[in-house]
This record gives C-alpha cells, sequence and structure tokens, in this order.
C-alpha cells in the first residue's frame, strides 16, 4: 500500500467519524436528515440549527430586560410606599390633646395615600408608616408665639414668632423576624388581622 493510499484512508476514517459525530449531534437538535447525506450539507444544517438557537436565546433575553424595566410609575411607588418605623411626638400645643391625625399624601403617580398616625406613648415601640407620609411629616411646621417679658418695659411684653417643626420623628430599625412573629401572634389574638 503506498502513502497516497494511507492518506486517503485516514481522511476517510476521520470523514466517518466527524460524520457520525454529526448524525449525533443533529439527531440531539432535532434535525431531520437522510441516512446518506454529506458531511458539508450535514454541518451547515448543524450550524444553522445553532444560529437559530442563539439568535432565539438573544431574543428572550431583550424581551426579559424589556420586562424587567420599570416604569416611572413603579420606581415612585417602590420608593415612597417603602414603610418606616417611627417614634412621633407631636410638639404643636394646639393639637396636644389628640390622640393621632389622618395625613393625606396625593400626587398623580402615587395616587392618594391616606393613613391614621397616632401621635406620643402610642408610638413608643415604633409605628409603620409610608415613607411619603414620612417626607410630609418631616416638612410640616407650625406657627409657634410666645410672649416674653421686655426687661426694658415690663408692661409690654416681646412677641417672638418662629416657624418650628410640628413634630420629632425618631426613626426606628426594622423589626426582625422574630419581632414580626411576636406582633403578628398578638394582632391575630387581638383580631387586629383577618
Amino acid at each position: 500500500m503506498s502513502n497516497i493510499d494511507q492518506t486517503q484512508d485516514e481522511n476517510k476514517s476521520e470523514e466517518v467519524t466527524e460524520l457520525s459525530l454529526l448524525k449525533q449531534r443533529a439527531s440531539m437538535m432535532g434535525i431531520v436528515f437522510s441516512n446518506n447525506i454529506g458531511i458539508e450539507k450535514l454541518r451547515e444544517r448543524v450550524n444553522e440549527k445553532l444560529a437559530e438557537e442563539v439568535a432565539e436565546e438573544n431574543s428572550i433575553k431583550s424581551a426579559e430586560k424589556k420586562v424587567k424595566a420599570k416604569t416611572l410609575r413603579q420606581t415612585i411607588m417602590e420608593e415612597n410606599m417603602r414603610m418606616i418605623r417611627l417614634r412621633i411626638t407631636n410638639l404643636d400645643p394646639k393639637k396636644k390633646d389628640l390622640p393621632g391625625e389622618i395625613i393625606t399624601v396625593a400626587n398623580e403617580y402615587l395616587g392618594t395615600v391616606r393613613k391614621f398616625v397616632p401621635f406620643g406613648e402610642v408610638t413608643e415601640q415604633g409605628y409603620h408608616v409610608p415613607y411619603c407620609i414620612y417626607k410630609l411629616l418631616k416638612s410640616r411646621k407650625f406657627l409657634n408665639i410666645r410672649t416674653v417679658k421686655n426687661p426694658q418695659d415690663p408692661l409690654k411684653p416681646i412677641i417672638q414668632q418662629s416657624w418650628v417643626n410640628e413634630f420629632a420623628l425618631e426613626e426606628l430599625p426594622q423589626l426582625t423576624a422574630a419581632e414580626l412573629a411576636k406582633l403578628a401572634a398578638i394582632q391575630s389574638a387581638s383580631g387586629g388581622i383577618d
């Protein structure tokens, strides 16, 4: 046997091995082919199927990215509706006898958010309010008017006016899982939550 014949036999055995591997791969990929298909044609079909799968995977990923992109409203809602745990003290002497107040925040993105917010001892262990209501409470002020003695003329007191924060807000850490479970049990027993 000559060197040329031996080289041709090796090339044929390599082609047979590659053809059998391509046939196995094509079967696994669901490609239909005849038994006497050529190696070039089968390789072309496998590459086309791979390109289709890659294109399909890329389109799925881009669709997921589009789905995951949040709208402006979703972003604003997520930020402003998260709950903040506070201890709230009313500093306005005109409201010293009130147990609390209904606070309302409204805009085109949030809609209307309304919540009764208690003051004083009720909030000693913390009271949860949405972040948008927390921002409103923090920004509210009242006109504080005081009279002090005039050292020059005791018959004419000095009137002092100043804008003062209406609430003293102390932000508390969020409840742990154990504290939440305990609170849920207490509320369930008292009929606070259905």
